[in-house]
């Protein structure tokens, strides 16, 4: 049996992808794990569409599953059209952010025949084993999505995973580390990413997130210290010498936390250097010197804003006395800290919309310009509120028709057509000026990986000319 998984084609990052989709990589360990003698082959994201016909036409496989997200779907389902319509018998299974909440329309405007709906490892084997049955018998897989003689069938949610240390380490050996970048800032090269919790408690009104619950219940689930002790070591003996451990948060647990580090410290690697997002409670003292001695030179925070009614309005759980002293803890100890930062964030309060003004926007600016200057905040990056699809946000930007229902991120829309008593002069001014501090910073701490430049350019752009007017900036589909 043949399997091609290809990562989404050309948009948000394309060619200038930092490392591989990690999300693919576990399917393809599981599938091989649970289906022996399968052949499994990886597209990344620089591959153009041309090469996935080539693969398609040489391998003939019995299964192209595709993950996206909602910033990359029309694209997607373009290079999908196209592939049906040359390859009619090809089996095409979609996953990711975007199918998991649009799984009707996703079908519809693809012409694929399945959507996995969730977590995928699980449901995409028995999607894959029975694949040549198809239709019949998918009713009794829970987690996906297809039409069966024209009708739509939605199966009953998928069980998240409980043990995620259950699952096998996601299949590096697919992969070529020259297909990537790097990561935008790092200590060492080759570097990589790595994934050591699933899924987030928290509910913020932006994030999509939470399209992974199944019945509303949490998602959140970790690693046990010494899985990630291991993978740690499998990645350094396969000579990657930094990893960004890319999950929502390391700190959910302060005790799980500063055990995970006391592993990591145990492999005696002073040449493998690590960063993660964490958020900014709970942190103590001890977990920030637990994360120097396990050799993490950079943590980056969700900060957001620094306007306390912004950050309860947006459901962050955070304050702005949580945040400096976050800020402060983890800079004392000699790690670098990056501030993620969103401008005119949009919420809802008893139906009515709410909006982060101008003069919020300003003071986080000046909020992080002042911790940088006191040396407890090195990086910053400062995007503005952009609808996705499974957030909150979108549904509220539905309802009060900021999007239409055809409306996706990759679309150019302009979010200061709906911030009242804000002009898109305004917008710019703060925006460059957020860029600009982006880039002082950025030229002071140092660490950024130049092969990245695409990226570089763009937010050069954006510190000169404000808002691009196409806000995703992606790149030609070939």
């Amino acid at each position: 049996m043949k399997v091609v998984l290809a990562d989404t084609h050309g948009p948000v990052l394309g060619r200038a992808q930092t490392s591989a989709n990690l999300s693919l990589l576990y399917l393809a360990s599981y599938i091989q794990q649970q289906i022996p003698g399968v052949q499994v082959t990886y597209l990344p994201q620089k591959r153009k569409a041309s090469e996935h016909f080539e693969i398609v036409e040489r391998l003939r496989p019995d299964v192209y599953g595709i993950s996206f997200t909602s910033f990359g779907a029309p694209t997607t389902y373009r290079l999908i059209r196209a592939l049906k319509k040359r390859f009619p018998w090809l089996r095409v299974v979609l996953g990711g952010h975007h199918a998991t909440p649009c799984p009707r329309e996703a079908l519809e405007k693809s012409g694929a025949e399945i959507a996995v709906i969730g977590e995928g490892e699980l449901t995409f084997a028995e999607v894959v084993k029975r694949i040549a049955d198809f239709p019949r018998g998918f009713a009794e897989i829970d987690g996906i999505a297809f039409f069966d003689e024209g009708r739509f069938i939605k199966t009953a949610p998928r069980e998240l995973v409980p043990d995620i240390d259950s699952l096998p380490f996601p299949n590096r050996d697919l992969i070529e580390t020259g297909d990537y970048t790097g990561l935008a800032y790092s200590r060492a090269r080759p570097n990589t990413e790595m994934c050591v919790v699933r899924g987030c408690p928290l509910r913020c009104v932006f994030c999509p997130n939470p399209i992974f619950r199944v019945d509303g219940a949490p998602s959140y689930r970790a690693r046990s210290p010494k899985s990630v002790a291991l993978e740690a070591q499998d990645l350094y003996d396969r000579g990657y010498r930094e990893i960004y451990m890319h999950s929502d948060e390391l700190n959910v647990r302060l005790d799980w936390s500063i055990e995970v580090c006391r592993e990591l410290a145990a492999l005696g690697k002073p040449d493998l250097f690590f960063q993660t997002n964490m958020r900014v409670q709970p942190l103590s003292a001890e977990l920030a010197r637990a994360l120097r001695d396990a050799n993490f030179w950079m943590v980056r925070f969700g900060i957001e804003s620094a306007n306390d009614r912004v950050l309860r309005g947006i459901k962050k759980a955070s304050s702005l006395e949580a945040i400096e002293r976050a800020c402060g803890l983890v800079s004392e100890a000699g790690i670098k800290v990056f501030g993620f930062f969103m401008m005119f964030q949009i919420w809802e309060e008893d139906g009515e919309l709410q909006f982060e003004t101008a003069d919020e926007v300003r003071r986080s600016i000046e909020f992080a310009r002042r911790l940088f200057k006191e040396g407890k905040m090195h990086y910053s990056t400062w995007g503005f509120t952009l609808p996705v699809q499974g957030a909150e946000l979108h549904d509220i930007a539905l309802r009060h028709g900021i999007v239409t229902p055809d409306y996706y991120p990759s679309d150019t829309w302009n979010i200061f057509e709906h911030l009242p008593h804000v002009s898109k002069r305004e917008f710019n001014q703060l925006y460059k000026r957020a860029r600009r501090l982006q880039a002082q910073m950025a030229l002071k701490g140092g660490a950024f990986e130049l092969r990245n430049w695409m990226a570089i350019a763009r937010k050069a752009r954006a510190m000169l000319f404000g808002k691009p007017d196409n806000q995703t900036e992606f790149l030609p589909p070939d």
